[in-house]
């Protein structure tokens, strides 16, 4: 992706996983300030739980809900897999 930015296909990735994975970046950055509000620190963690564990739903767009609702991470669309603890 380094090499080819704004054509991830050439890399072997899709421009939305591009997206992503540019986006993860962003958050292991903000996940390291201090003055992060708590709330944010919340979405944000639970953000990275969904992509590392692959929770059914779409992790950014619920993050992007959380984020609207100040903490509050929408269970009803991004969730673990049934009978993961």
């Amino acid at each position: 992706m380094k090499t080819h930015p704004t054509a991830p296909e050439r890399c072997g990735a899709t421009k939305l996983e591009a997206a992503e994975i540019l986006f993860a970046g962003r958050v292991a950055m903000e996940l390291a300030r201090p003055d992060l509000p708590e709330w944010k620190r919340v979405c944000m963690e639970t953000y990275v739980k969904c992509q590392e564990e692959d929770w059914l739903g779409h992790c950014y767009d619920c993050f992007r809900y959380c984020e609207g609702q100040k903490g509050e991470w929408p269970r009803n669309k991004c969730r673990r897999q049934q009978g993961d603890n």
